[in-house]
């Protein structure tokens, strides 16, 4: 009998971990699913600090991660504003009120999924982007994002 309950538990506990491990690959398997837990952490972690982008570096490509970082760490001078004052992955300095994901539209190995910021209120504003994203060793990493008439992301990090 205790055998029996030996193995009931090993076949559960590698069911939990098979189950565990597929759900974590997923996230990174689907580009929507990448922009989606990119920007739900952006709502956690608003704002342009070191400890905001590194809270978001899994979702980042290594290059557009060392320039925000470098970026993000550059002194400013006495008596000047920064030159980023916004959140880099919102493009904005009050936060929306929700955000919805698009499908992606994926060509080889690079993607593109579009992301609204919706505002209610008597703004009732609402901003469409373009998560860019690019597959590194199999996984979806995001390397720019296009604000539309504002530009693109990486403009902001020269």
């Amino acid at each position: 009998m205790k055998l029996l309950r030996w193995l009931l538990v090993l076949v559960l506990l590698e069911s939990i971990a098979l189950f565990s491990g597929a759900r974590a690959a997923s996230e990174t398997d689907n580009p929507a699913a990448v922009v989606q837990a990119l920007y739900h952490s952006a709502f956690v972690h608003f704002g342009f600090t070191p400890d905001t982008i590194k809270s978001n570096r899994q979702w980042l490509t290594p290059e557009l991660y060392s320039r925000l970082l470098k970026k993000v760490n550059e002194p400013t001078p006495k008596g000047d504003a920064p030159d980023i004052e916004s959140d880099v992955f919102l493009d904005c300095q009050d936060p929306p009120n929700k955000f919805v994901v698009g499908k992606a539209s994926i060509d080889q190995a690079k993607a593109k999924v579009d992301v609204t910021l919706i505002w209610t209120g008597e703004s009732g504003e609402k901003r469409h982007y373009s998560a860019l994203l690019k597959q590194i060793d199999g996984a979806w990493k995001v390397y720019d994002i296009d604000y539309g008439k504002d530009g693109k992301l990486t403009d902001l990090l020269k």
